[in-house]
C-alpha cells in the first residue's frame, strides 16, 4: 500500500512538473516569436535590412577562417555571398558592442542605423544592414526572462574588391603610384566633407586610418566602418564618449586614461592628417621627423621611397603639409576644418606657414586659412623625377 502511494505521488508530481515545463514552453514560445516579429517590424520601418542569423551564417560558411577578410579592436569582417539577393558583402561581426554601436533593440541603436544608411556619397561605403542574433540555443530559448546579452551584432556592408589602402601602402610586392594616391587623397577629403559638413546633423566617424579607407577596382578610395561613426546634434559641436579608435591615428587631446573624452570634428581631422603622412611619406617615419624636415624646408626628403622621386612636387609638399597641419597636436582649434582642406586641394588656396601656429590666435588663424589667396604651383608642373 506505501509503495502504491508512494507511485501515485511521483506520478503526480511527474505531472505537475510536466504540466509547468509545457505551460512554461508555451508561454517562452509566445514571448520569442512576439519578440522577434516587434524587432523585424521596427528594424524595416527603420529603414537598413535586418538580416537572419542563418542567412549570414550561410553567406560566410558559418564565419570560417578561410571567409575571412580582416579583424579589429571592434571586429571580425567575413567575405559573403547572399544567395538570396546573388550579391558578395563584407560582413562585420562586432566584438565590442558596448563601445561600437548602442545596445541591440533600442531606440538609439535604430537612430544609429538609420542615420548610417541614410548617408549616400561615392566615396562611402554602404551600409547594406544588420543582424542581431546567433545560433539557436534551447536554454536560452527557455530562459527568455533573463536577458540575453549574448546576442551578437552583425553590421553587413557593400563588398569593396581592391581590400584596404593600408594593404596596397605596406605591402612590399605592392607600389602605388602617386596619381592614385593624390586621388585617394581627395576621395578621402571628399567623404569626410561630406559627413562634417553636408550631413545633418553631421557625423563623426571616430576610426579613419588606412585600413579603413578601402578600393575599388578603379582605385575610387570609399571611407568605411561606420560601426564607430556617431551623429551630432546641429546644436553641438562636440561628442563626450568613451576614448576610442586606433592609437596611431586618434587625437591626442582624445587620450585619457579612463573616462569620457570629447570627440569633434577635428579630431577626425587629426587622423585625417596622420593618413596623409602616411600617404605620402617613407613607411614607418613619424610626424616629429616629418615636422624636423619641414621646418628645415628639406620636405621632399620625406616622401615614400617606393616612388623613386616619381611625383608631383607641389602636390607632394601640400599633401604632407596638410598633414602637418591637420594633426597639429597641441591645440585642435589651429587644425583646418575639410571645408578649408579642399580649398587647398580643389581651388588651389595657398597653405600657411606652419612654423607661426605657435604664435597665431585663431581668430587671426580663420582669417588666413579662409582669406583667398593666390594660386598654387598644384597644376604647374608635370610629374617627373625629383630629390
Amino acid at each position: 500500500q506505501d509503495i502504491t502511494i508512494a507511485k501515485i505521488i511521483v506520478g503526480a508530481l511527474l505531472s505537475v512538473v510536466l504540466l509547468v515545463f509545457v505551460a512554461w514552453f508555451i508561454l517562452s514560445y509566445w514571448k520569442w516569436t512576439n519578440r522577434h516579429r516587434d524587432f523585424k517590424k521596427q528594424g524595416k520601418q527603420q529603414g537598413p535590412t535586418q538580416f537572419e542569423y542563418s542567412d549570414l551564417a550561410a553567406a560566410t560558411d558559418n564565419f570560417s577562417d578561410e571567409r575571412k577578410l580582416g579583424k579589429g579592436f571592434f571586429g571580425v569582417v567575413y567575405r559573403g555571398y547572399l544567395k538570396k539577393s546573388g550579391c558578395e558583402v563584407a560582413v562585420k561581426k562586432i566584438l565590442n558592442k558596448s563601445h561600437a554601436m548602442p545596445e541591440p533593440d533600442t531606440k538609439n541603436f535604430y537612430d544609429e542605423l538609420n542615420a548610417i544608411t541614410s548617408v549616400k556619397h561615392k566615396n562611402l561605403v554602404k551600409l547594406v544592414g544588420w543582424c542581431s542574433g546567433n545560433s539557436w540555443n534551447f536554454v536560452e530559448f527557455m530562459c527568455w526572462c533573463w536577458k540575453n546579452k549574448n546576442n551578437e551584432l552583425f553590421l553587413v556592408y557593400e563588398l569593396v574588391p581592391k581590400g584596404s589602402l593600408h594593404d596596397h601602402l605596406h605591402k612590399d610586392e605592392i607600389i602605388l603610384p602617386w596619381e592614385t594616391r593624390y586621388k585617394i587623397v581627395k576621395d578621402i577629403a571628399y567623404a569626410l566633407l561630406y559627413l562634417h559638413h553636408e550631413c545633418d546633423p553631421f557625423i563623426l566617424h571616430r576610426d579613419i586610418k588606412p585600413g579603413n579607407i578601402l578600393l575599388d577596382d578603379n582605385f575610387n578610395a570609399k571611407l568605411a566602418d561606420f560601426g564607430l561613426s556617431r551623429i551630432v546634434d546641429s546644436d553641438s559641436s562636440k561628442l563626450l564618449t568613451v576614448p576610442i579608435g586606433t592609437e596611431a591615428y586618434l587625437d591626442p587631446q582624445c587620450k585619457k586614461p579612463f573616462g569620457k573624452v570629447e570627440f569633434s570634428r577635428s579630431s577626425d581631422v587629426y587622423s585625417f592628417g596622420i593618413v596623409l603622412l602616411d600617404i605620402a611619406c617613407k613607411k614607418d617615419m613619424v610626424r616629429e621627423t616629418v615636422w624636423k624636415q619641414y621646418t628645415n624646408r628639406s620636405i621632399l626628403q620625406a616622401a615614400d621611397d617606393k616612388l623613386q622621386g616619381k611625383f608631383h612636387r607641389s602636390e607632394m609638399e601640400n599633401v604632407i603639409t596638410l598633414g602637418l597641419w591637420c594633426s597639429y597636436p597641441d591645440d585642435s582649434k589651429k587644425r583646418p576644418s575639410m571645408e578649408q582642406v579642399m580649398a587647398v586641394l580643389e581651388h588651389g588656396k595657398s597653405l600657411p606657414d606652419l612654423n607661426s601656429l605657435e604664435n597665431t590666435s585663431v581668430s587671426t588663424q580663420q582669417e588666413v586659412y579662409i582669406d583667398p589667396q593666390g594660386p598654387s604651383s598644384a597644376g604647374s608642373s608635370s610629374y617627373g623625377q625629383h630629390a
